[in-house]
């Protein structure tokens, strides 16, 4: 009777977990300014995004808001910049999602999240403030056709990543960079080079912030 009771629960423990979870192991319990970074499976230009950036992952979001059983909060919620595509139907910019709109569909997403550790409290509050105050900003964005093209050349893949302006990764990096001061900024940027300090926030890309020794995975590195 005691093992059944002990497998019961064990197996309703084990239904509470997303289908990502289930092939990765639960998701930790997480902390505002967590960074989410996401791999879309199906989708073409998010593969010339991989190809262009050389990387695993193609999108990158942030943890605004974290699951609190006690105050009836019972989902993560991540912010994210989004487009899609090249028609402006598409081009979605800025929106809050729960984190299970990815951690659901292995089919089509994979999740890895990375966490600052040396992140005080009011500084994660001013990343969240910076995040929330760019919800429905446009995503800027550069022509399909760039990418398309630059996935075949250096030459075009080093002009359009020196354009791009504004991306899913570019808002969660100058989130942090707003957020912190000149003593704690320098360990709260991820791209290894750059120009000027606005050249380092608008560049960044989800290969910068994987690759990145100032944020450690907590959860699926790849």
């Amino acid at each position: 009777m005691k093992t059944s009771v002990r497998s019961s629960a064990h197996l309703k423990k084990d239904e509470l977990l997303t289908p990502l979870e289930h092939l990765h192991g639960r998701v930790p319990p997480l902390q505002v300014a967590d960074i989410v970074l996401i791999r879309h499976k199906k989708h073409f230009l998010r593969f010339l995004v991989r190809r262009v950036t050389n990387s695993y992952w193609d999108h990158t979001a942030m943890v605004v808001f974290t699951k609190d059983a006690t105050r009836g909060y019972t989902h993560d919620i991540i912010e994210e910049s989004i487009q899609f595509g090249p028609l402006n139907a598409l081009r979605r910019g800025v929106e809050l999602h729960r984190l299970t709109k990815y951690l659901n569909r292995p089919d089509l997403y994979d999740v890895g999240i990375k966490r600052c550790d040396d992140l005080d409290e009011p500084t994660r509050e001013r990343a969240r403030s910076f995040m929330l105050m760019n919800v429905d900003t446009p995503y800027y964005r550069l022509p399909t056709m760039d990418f398309l093209f630059a996935s075949f050349s250096k030459k075009i893949r080093d002009y359009v990543l020196a354009r791009q302006r504004f991306s899913c990764s570019g808002l969660v990096q100058k989130a942090f960079y707003e957020a912190s001061d000149w003593r704690t900024r320098p360990h709260l940027i991820f791209r290894k080079y750059g120009g000027t300090p606005i050249e380092l926030q608008e560049l960044t890309n989800p290969a910068d912030i994987a690759s990145s020794d100032n944020c450690r995975w907590v959860w699926n590195q790849r």
